[in-house]
């Protein structure tokens, strides 16, 4: 990258390693059977994927199936396939009210607390779960919580916050902001 930033020219670097075509671009094009999905910086490609093949694609993330219930001004209502729960988030392209859906969360823009101890919040940006297993890998953990619908459900918390969590086995609820629960058509 600092090479390519000291000579000032044009590279085309051709990978299947997110974390190269992340670091080393300027601009980024996912490709999904000849066809460019997204062509953005590499920051808008990670926090704003157009489709869910890129927000699949593209780095980690928890994925729910669901239905569109509602849109209003970009958010929307999601009812959620396994169980009989509506969350919010943000619908990113169109889809018609009763549509299918796949919600995308990203693990580090979730967070996890005991069951009935959410502090603030969107009251529909949150699920309950069972607390599964805490990974710890020195600078954050990762914490597996099982929902109806999704027994892999992954949360990142800085190591800072490992302290806070509850034990294994407990029930808890994982909770966001709807602009970082992206709704998507689901994938033909």
């Amino acid at each position: 990258r600092r090479l390519h930033q000291r000579l000032g020219v044009t590279m085309t670097y051709v990978t299947h390693d997110q974390a190269e075509a992340l670091t080393m671009s300027d601009r980024i094009a996912v490709f999904h059977r000849g066809k460019i999905e997204q062509l953005d910086t590499p920051e808008q490609l990670y926090e704003h994927p157009k489709n869910a093949f890129v927000a699949r694609f593209i780095g980690e993330n928890n994925r729910l199936d669901g239905r569109l219930e509602a849109v209003t001004d970009g958010r929307c209502t999601i009812r959620i396939a396994a169980g009989d729960t509506c969350i919010d988030g943000t619908l990113v392209e169109p889809v018609r009210n009763g549509g299918a859906v796949t919600v995308s969360l990203r693990p580090e823009r979730v967070q996890v607390c005991a069951a009935g101890h959410t502090i603030g919040g969107h009251p529909g940006c949150r699920m309950a779960g069972l607390l599964r297993e805490i990974i710890y890998l020195g600078d954050h953990v990762r914490a597996r919580v099982a929902l109806t619908g999704n027994e892999e459900f992954m949360v990142k918390r800085p190591i800072s916050e490992a302290h806070t969590l509850p034990r294994i086995g407990a029930a808890v609820e994982v909770f966001w902001t709807p602009e970082h629960c992206r709704a998507f058509a689901q994938e033909s």
